[in-house]
C-alpha cells in the first residue's frame, strides 16, 4: 500500500537531493529507480527534474511481480537485465535509487541462492554506470515501510520523518562539523572510549587521512571507486586505526543492521590489538559464522566513525549517522585507506559515550566537544 505522502514534502526532498546534493542541470537525462510505496517521492523527483530542465524517466519495478519472480524460478530475470536496460543506464547522468524490494524480512527468508540469482547485475551495473560518468543517490526514505518498521519494531511515521529531515538538512553545519573533526583524527595519538555500560576501549591513530560521508556527490567523490553513488542521508566522519592497537571492551548500545535482521546487544573485547571475544545478546548467528569463516586479518581492529546527524535516533540502517554515535570498526579496512585485507568485516556502534584523544575531549556524553 502506497503511504500518504504530502506534495510539499516529496517536492522538499526532491528539490534538496536534485539540486544540492547531485548538482542536476539542463537538459541532463535524470533515471529513477522505484518501487510502489515510493511513487509519491518519484513523482516529486520528476517534477522537480523538470522545473531544473532535466529530462526524467522513471524505471518501475512492481513489488507483487518481483516476488512473483523470485518465488517462482525466475529470479535469474531479474538479475539478468536485457540490453534496453543498460543501454538507459549508459545514456543516464544522474540516477536515483529508491531501495526496494519493499518487505526486508520476506528478501531475508530468500536462499542465498535465490539472493545471489537475484542480485547478480550489480558488478555490471556498477562497471557500466561508472564508465558513464553516472552521478546518483540511493534513497533510505524507500525503506520507511509498514512491513519493515515491524520487521525493526520502530514507528514508521517516526522512522520517515527522521529520514526526511536528515535527507533535506542544509549541509554546510556538517561540513563545519567534519572540518573541525577532520584537525582531531588526522593526527596520532590515542583514543579511549568509554560509556558507564562498560565500554572502554583503547585504539591509537597514526595519521591516515579522515573520509567523510554527507550524501552528497562532490567533484572529487566522482574519481572514488563508490563515491560517486551516495547514501541520502548520511552524515559521518570516520578514518582507519593502527590495525595493531587495540585493548578493552566496547558494549554497544544501538542495534546493528549489516546482517539484515536486527542484532542487538553487541560486544567486542580486545586484547593487544586482536578480537578475542564478540558477540550478540540476539541476532548474532550471522555474525559468528561470518567470523568462523573468516581469514587473517579478521580480529584486527579497522576504523572507528562518528555520527553527525541530530535528526537520527530511531532509523534503522543509519544508526552509524547518529549524531554523537561512535562506531568500532574490526576486519577490513583497505577500501577506507587501511592495510587488513580480510573478507570479513563487522561494526558495534555506541550512544552517548564520551571519546577521548590523549585525554582532551573529541566527544562528551555524545556531544561534540
Amino acid at each position: 500500500m502506497r503511504p500518504s505522502i504530502p506534495t510539499a514534502d516529496a517536492d522538499r526532498l526532491a528539490r534538496a537531493v536534485l539540486r544540492d546534493r547531485l548538482g542536476v542541470r539542463p537538459k541532463e537525462n535524470v533515471t529513477i529507480e522505484v518501487y510502489p510505496s515510493s511513487i509519491p517521492w518519484a513523482v516529486g523527483f520528476v517534477r522537480e527534474a523538470r522545473r531544473l530542465g532535466a529530462r526524467p524517466l522513471v524505471h518501475y519495478e512492481d513489488e507483487g511481480a518481483y516476488w512473483d519472480a523470485a518465488v517462482r524460478g525466475r529470479a535469474h530475470l531479474i538479475g539478468t537485465p536485457g540490453e534496453h536496460e543498460w543501454a538507459l543506464l549508459e545514456k543516464t547522468d544522474v540516477y536515483v535509487y529508491f531501495w526496494g524490494p519493499e518487505d526486508q524480512a520476506r528478501a531475508d527468508a530468500l536462499s542465498e541462492k535465490t539472493w545471489r540469482a537475484l542480485t547478480a547485475f550489480n558488478p555490471k551495473w556498477y562497471e557500466v554506470a561508472r564508465k558513464a560518468g553516472v552521478r546518483g543517490a540511493r534513497m533510505s526514505i524507500a525503506r520507511a515501510t509498514e512491513a519493515n518498521a515491524r520487521f525493526w519494531g520502530v514507528p514508521v511515521s517516526r522512522w520517515r520523518r527522521e529520514v526526511l529531515t536528515a535527507s533535506t538538512r542544509n549541509l554546510e553545519g556538517l561540513r563545519r562539523d567534519v572540518a573541525r573533526l577532520r584537525k582531531r583524527l588526522e593526527g596520532s595519538g590515542h583514543l579511549r572510549l568509554r560509556h558507564p555500560n562498560g565500554t572502554d576501549l583503547t585504539l591509537a591513530l597514526v595519521g591516515r587521512e579522515t573520509h567523510a560521508g554527507l550524501g552528497e556527490v562532490s567533484p572529487a567523490a566522482k574519481t572514488d571507486r563508490f563515491a560517486w553513488m551516495a547514501s541520502v542521508p548520511d552524515a559521518n566522519v570516520y578514518v582507519t586505526v593502527d590495525e595493531s592497537t587495540a585493548d578493552g571492551r566496547v558494549v554497544s548500545n544501538r542495534t546493528n543492521s549489516m546482517y539484515g535482521a536486527p542484532a542487538r546487544g553487541g560486544r567486542f573485547e580486545f586484547e593487544n590489538g586482536r578480537l578475542v571475544r564478540g558477540g550478540f545478546a540476539s541476532g548474532g548467528r550471522p555474525f559468528a559464522a561470518a567470523f568462523r569463516g573468516g581469514d587473517e586479518g579478521k580480529d584486527r581492529p579497522s576504523l572507528i566513525e562518528i555520527g553527525l546527524d541530530p535528526a537520527i535516533r530511531v532509523a534503522p540502517m543509519l544508526e552509524e549517522s547518529e549524531r554523537g554515535a561512535v562506531t568500532i570498526g574490526v576486519g577490513n579496512n583497505v577500501p577506507y585507506g587501511g592495510k587488513t585485507a580480510s573478507r570479513f568485516a563487522s561494526l558495534l556502534t555506541v550512544g552517548g559515550a564520551d571519546l577521548l584523544l590523549d585525554d582532551r575531549p573529541i566527544l562528551r556524553n555524545g556531544r561534540v566537544a
